[in-house]
């Protein structure tokens, strides 16, 4: 990550010009696995974990955007905020709701082409954890360990008015959906990787 931010300055400072900018907007995180079981070793019983929803979030942040002719650079901070909802079922069939609330801060750098008013832009993505507060802790022998950081990639187009900047993104990932949840001793995640369709305006300072 450092190496990627070292090569943006040094390019910028040799042969381009730079504006800072500030964006926010939503996302909504397309992801539908099957539910996994649940082993309780101590007494010998099963649970059904499922997820019912991951809702739509929201994110706020900043970036560097580094123009040469029509190719730039791209660097952001942005903060994400977002919830799930988790069904337990157990054996006689009685489920419980349970909320759960994360938060990263997305370091993606993307690298684009400028064609007047449209550009395309695409690109790696890190996603460092924050913090989270969950339901899930209540349960017997649960216990959560985020990974500190993620990887993904990001693609999309954006479209440019005057200082204003709109863009739709697509996001993939490398990790599978609920890897920080781990029963009695074991881990337990959903086979699906996690998509985003991400929405951002922006707003660029500068000329």
């Amino acid at each position: 990550m450092r190496i990627l931010f070292l090569l943006v300055f040094l390019l910028v400072g040799h042969w381009g010009w730079a504006q800072l900018g500030i964006k926010g907007g939503f996302y909504n995180v397309q992801v539908n696995p099957d539910p996994v079981t649940v082993e309780d070793p101590n007494q010998n019983r099963q649970f059904e974990l499922s997820l019912k929803d991951a809702r739509y979030g929201f994110h706020i942040g900043a970036f560097y955007k580094i123009r040469m002719n029509k190719f730039f650079i791209q660097p952001e901070l942005v903060l994400n905020s977002n919830s799930s909802t988790y069904t337990l079922k157990d054996a006689f069939d009685i489920e419980t709701q349970l909320e759960e609330n994360y938060q990263y801060l997305d370091v993606p750098v993307m690298l684009g082409f400028d064609l007047g008013v449209v550009n395309f832009f695409g690109g790696p993505v890190g996603h460092v954890f924050v913090g989270s507060t969950s339901e899930l802790n209540e349960l017997e022998g649960f216990r959560q360990k985020w990974n500190d950081l993620t990887w993904g990639w990001q693609a999309g187009i954006g479209f440019d008015i005057w200082r204003l900047n709109l863009d739709l993104r697509y996001e993939g990932n490398f990790y599978r959906y609920g890897e920080h949840m781990e029963f009695f001793g074991s881990k337990v995640h959903f086979e699906d990787s996690p998509h985003r369709i991400i929405t951002s305006v922006a707003f660029l300072f500068g000329s």
